[in-house]
């Protein structure tokens, strides 16, 4: 068993980072759903992921919490701290999120590598599952 403390965990984790506010509820929903689908398929390739969508959208959603990048910020913050690399998943709004170009700041200030991914294939393959 891999303790969360041992810095080999700690230096395997990626950060799974999306645009994901939007006033749209559909839009927010679908950018969780995108999140979802790279990070599974990310980690089927061996990756160890941490995506802060993935991870709390259903519980902010069901319970009522803020969707903003202010009452997420600490936690966020943190686990990009803590990870190999912050992964940018670019879809369309990334360059003006809130939360992404502060993940992308927080990165490079300590010096982490922020690795941009094109969800253009992602996106098809989810299209073609959910047919």
């Amino acid at each position: 068993m891999v303790m969360a403390t041992t810095d080999k965990f700690l230096s395997d984790i990626e950060y799974l980072a999306i645009p994901y506010s939007h006033k749209d509820e559909k839009v927010m929903d679908y950018r969780a759903n995108v999140s979802d689908f790279v990070c599974s398929k990310l980690m089927k390739n061996g990756r160890l992921i941490y995506a802060p969508i993935s991870s709390c959208h259903h519980i902010a959603k069901k319970y009522g919490l803020p969707r903003n990048w202010e009452f997420w910020k600490h936690l966020d913050e943190e686990y990009v701290k803590i990870s190999k690399r912050v992964i940018v998943i670019t879809l369309p709004g990334w360059e003006t999120s809130t939360g992404v170009t502060a993940e992308i700041k927080l990165a490079e200030q300590h010096g982490i590598p922020v690795e941009k991914l094109d969800p253009t294939e992602y996106l098809k393959e989810m299209e073609m599952i959910e047919k």
